[in-house]
């Protein structure tokens, strides 16, 4: 699913850099690289809440959108719930992931 939503943000004009899981996508994690982070809520090596928490403390102001399966994301036993991400529950159509890139965008 990855490469397909990279191929369609790319075909939309937007910058992507798809990774293969939480501990890729920290080390693209830096201040001006990127205006959003799409993340699934379960990943190999850091889950996406977890994610989500180390890239907005590496990246101060990042947006976050969840890709996910439910739409009460499970914490890990101690993590703290990451504030004001919004999550889109799959499946979902291409046009609704587009819709809530260009609304994270414009806030």
């Amino acid at each position: 699913m990855r490469g397909y939503l990279a191929r369609k943000l790319l075909r939309q004009g937007h910058v992507v850099s798809p990774v293969c899981g939480g501990r890729d996508a920290m080390h693209h994690c830096v201040p001006g690289a990127f205006d959003i982070l799409i993340a699934q809520e379960q990943m190999d090596e850091i889950d996406g809440p977890e994610l989500a928490r180390r890239a907005g403390a590496a990246v101060p102001g990042l947006r976050v959108l969840f890709l996910s399966g439910f739409r009460v994301l499970p914490l890990k036993e101690g993590a703290r719930p990451v504030l004001d991400d919004d999550v889109l529950e799959t499946a979902f159509h291409l046009n609704r992931l587009t819709d809530e890139i260009d609304n994270l965008l414009a806030a």
